[in-house]
């Protein structure tokens, strides 16, 4: 049985992921933080075909917690794919981040990712065809149009670490790449953005539509798939053509 680790796992891109490899057969571990949520996506991945579904309430804040979780992951053979799916972000202007606000999203959408990874590696070792896939966003790729400054600049981060990290991992036989989305429908794009925006930034899309979560999971299933097996240190734009 193949076995997916997803941070973020209780909304929007994370959910999704959760669901698609849900249908795909695997085993799902997911984490975040509302406990409820946790519930509510166990049991739909449970009811979308997943062999085992174990949620756990991890704050990725807390380092402490991350290296806790994996200590006690002695019941997991090996982890196939990571998906680093978990984010925040904040709106203010330059002139308004605050130390807290710059530092909270720099540890949840950079430093974790990195020591999950990290913590992570023992078990992807175990696994014929370990692949970790980064979520980004084109906010990392050119600015954001409705988020701060310190989101884009924590998702341009996330494209280096994806870059140097397949460069380094890479003859261990471990894969990374990252994907790119652009604005999709989420929580977080909900507390970004106005309904009116939304519409008005839709309009600007190639494609003519705002990505969903199911867009974004089937690119993030298909790199961790053997078609993509070539596919190491690449990042993935899934924007609909929007530059």
């Amino acid at each position: 049985m193949k076995t997916v680790l997803v941070t973020g796992a209780t909304s929007g891109i994370g959910e999704a992921c959760v669901l698609k490899f849900s249908r795909e057969g695997y085993r799902i571990i997911g984490l975040g933080r509302d406990t409820k949520r946790l519930e509510k996506v166990r049991l739909s991945a449970l009811s979308n075909g997943a062999q085992d579904c174990r949620m756990h309430a991890v704050d990725l804040l807390n380092l402490d917690e991350i290296h806790s979780f994996f200590k006690n992951m002695v019941a997991i053979e090996k982890i196939d794919a990571l998906i680093n799916s978990a984010g925040i972000a904040y709106t203010e202007k330059a002139e308004d981040i605050t130390i807290d606000q710059w530092d909270e999203v720099i540890r949840v959408n950079l430093t974790a990712p990195f020591f999950v990874i990290q913590a992570a590696l023992p078990l992807l070792s175990k696994s014929s065809n370990p692949s970790i896939v980064n979520v980004s966003s084109i906010a990392g790729r050119t600015r954001s149009l409705s988020l701060g400054c310190h989101y884009s600049t924590s998702k341009a981060a996330i494209i280096g670490m994806t870059r140097h990290l397949a460069a380094e991992l890479g003859p261990k036989g471990i894969r990374l790449n990252c994907t790119a989305p652009s604005q999709t429908h989420s929580p977080m794009l909900d507390s970004a953005l106005s309904k009116d925006g939304q519409v008005s930034l839709a309009k600007t899309v190639p494609l003519g539509r705002l990505s969903t979560p199911n867009d974004q999971a089937e690119v993030i299933y298909f790199l961790c798939t053997p078609p993509a097996y070539y596919i190491n240190g690449a990042i993935i734009d899934v924007n609909g053509g929007l530059v």
